[in-house]
């Protein structure tokens, strides 16, 4: 199978992407076949809902462009989940928000489940999405921040890490958390390590993306069309 990850971020080098490509396929099935792509334009990172609205219309552009290509699944690549809903209208392969996806794993492990953010001014987005992806709030033990940014996350992992076991241990220890979220994309890989020092189940949200959507296109399912139907034809001016 084919799988399209799409980073809504503008201005990533093709180095970038080759690698978070490579470090997705160890992680991926046999026979599964990953592309990365980021958006042509808008905003360099997600930190807000502003960032949101400017990087959609890219972002679903290029979902359009990877069924159009033969891709049997898109991975909208952000924690935040951009545009899924606009996306899934639009195609019929599945498309997968590794944020909301995410939020149902914690609550399927664990009774409480805290998310790690990046900056400090995403910790009332972060805590509404909880809410608007439908979750009981009082599964929510936390949301905190690393005070890194979402382009600075990649530059020094290993101060990221860090930061991360840190901050994991004061939701784990003083927020109850029986369970950890890790909200921001650009933390993959660093989940394992830390589930084995706080002692709880880390999520790593691209990771659980790619089997995920290996799981759809595996049984042949998709979203709802009749949750998700497509728009109806009008004019719109771009």
């Amino acid at each position: 199978m084919k799988l399209k990850v799409i980073i809504p971020n503008s201005g990533m080098d093709s180095e970038t992407l080759k690698s978070r490509e490579e470090m997705l396929s160890e992680c991926a099935a046999p026979g599964t076949k990953i592309s990365v792509d980021c958006i042509d334009k808008g905003p360099e990172s997600i930190e807000s809902a502003y960032d949101e609205v400017l990087a959609s219309v890219y972002l679903l552009k290029k979902v359009i462009e990877a069924e159009e290509n033969g891709f049997d699944a898109v991975i909208i690549y952000c924690g935040d989940d951009p545009a899924i809903g606009a996306a899934r209208e639009l195609v019929d392969i599945p498309v997968v928000g590794p944020g909301k996806l995410s939020k149902l794993i914690a609550v399927d492990l664990a009774y409480k489940f805290s998310v790690i953010t990046v900056l400090k001014c995403c910790i009332p987005g972060d805590t509404e999405e909880v809410y608007r992806k439908g979750i009981d709030m009082n599964r929510l033990a936390s949301v905190r921040s690393i005070d890194i940014s979402v382009s600075d996350v990649r530059e020094d992992l290993c101060e990221t890490y860090k930061a991360l076991l840190d901050v994991g241990r004061q939701c784990v220890e003083t927020d109850g958390a029986q369970c950890i979220v890790l909200s921001c994309l650009g933390m993959a890989g660093l989940a394992a390590q830390l589930t084995k020092e706080l002692g709880v189940p880390v999520i790593d949200p691209a990771f659980a993306a790619v089997k995920y959507a290996e799981l759809l296109v595996s049984i042949g399912i998709s979203h709802s069309k009749i949750s998700h139907p497509r728009p109806m034809d009008k004019i719109r001016i771009e």
